[in-house]
């Protein structure tokens, strides 16, 4: 792969991001996200906040940024704490669900 391949992927990631409303988040903010979205099963769709911390997207991330970003997309409304769980659980809302 070349790099101008990868600018194109990354032109069209950026569009992707500019339709779904997600160009106004950190970058941060969208790997957890992403990272959440992949690590997400179940209905609704939960995730453990140690699935999405060890994420390749989200692993990398120092811890405080980390969970600024993740209360950042919960005050955002992009992620919830899970109804009826312990603390660390996640759902994903209806509307971003992937």
């Amino acid at each position: 792969m070349n790099i101008k391949s990868v600018a194109q992927l990354r032109a069209l990631l950026f569009e992707m991001e500019r339709s779904l409303g997600l160009v106004d988040l950190s970058p941060n903010e969208r790997d957890v996200l992403y990272a959440i979205n992949e690590v997400s099963s179940g209905s609704p769709k939960k995730a453990r906040s140690e699935a999405i911390r060890n994420h390749p997207l989200a692993a990398a991330i120092p811890q405080a940024t980390y969970h600024r970003a993740l209360k950042s997309l919960v005050q955002r409304g992009l992620v919830a704490h899970a109804p009826d769980t312990r603390a660390g659980h996640y759902v994903l809302p209806d509307s971003i669900e992937g």
